[in-house]
């Protein structure tokens, strides 16, 4: 009894034995304030996903699928030594990824820095990637955000990183470079499932 008091003054806070804060209520409003209140929390963060436009929605889509491809290629390489592969989340297969390479014994006149090239890109894509999925305000990534995939592309297949001289806007040259390394990663481990 004494607790609630004070609790109501603000001078006893008890942390709960799950570390969680005490859940304070709000004092009832009137009929007119508590049936807009609802509205208000339902429209919260609507105007960012109205805000957007098709090619938002493209870039977006464009994007995840591309991340599917390269999880999906994870998978199947890692399979075998790693059979949860599948269940772990993104970056979790990127660090089971590494932990393959320090093991794996490569074939003569096989260059492990190749592979090992990749867990940057990885890593920058992964970042993005979290980003995008738990921010709402973030449907997007600007093209200086992945300096070290374009790097790696640009020095693993510059024959393909000609054609960013061709895209229409910092959009499309994003959405082109992760498909590049989409491309060059499985390319790298092809051979190897």
């Amino acid at each position: 009894m004494i607790e609630n008091i004070l609790n109501k003054f603000g001078y006893y806070k008890r942390n709960t034995k799950n570390g969680y804060q005490v859940i304070k209520y709000a004092s009832p409003g009137s009929p007119d304030d508590n049936s807009k209140k609802p509205v208000e929390l339902m429209s919260d963060g609507h105007s960012w996903v109205q805000g957007r436009s098709k090619k938002d929605y493209e870039f977006i889509g464009g994007f995840f699928t591309l991340i599917l491809l390269i999880e999906y290629k994870i998978n199947q390489l890692l399979i075998g030594f790693n059979p949860e592969i599948e269940s772990k989340m993104f970056g979790k297969k990127i660090d089971v990824f590494k932990d393959f390479l320090k093991v794996y014994e490569p074939e003569e006149g096989e260059d492990m820095q190749n592979y090992i090239n990749l867990i940057s890109p990885l890593r920058e894509i992964q970042r993005i990637r979290n980003n995008m999925a738990h921010d709402i305000s973030k449907p997007k990534f600007e093209y200086s955000d992945i300096k070290q995939t374009v790097s790696y592309v640009q020095q693993m297949r510059p024959d393909l990183s000609e054609h960013l001289n061709y895209c229409k806007d910092h959009d499309d040259k994003c959405i082109v470079v992760i498909s590049i390394f989409s491309l060059v990663f499985r390319l790298q481990s092809y051979d190897h499932h």
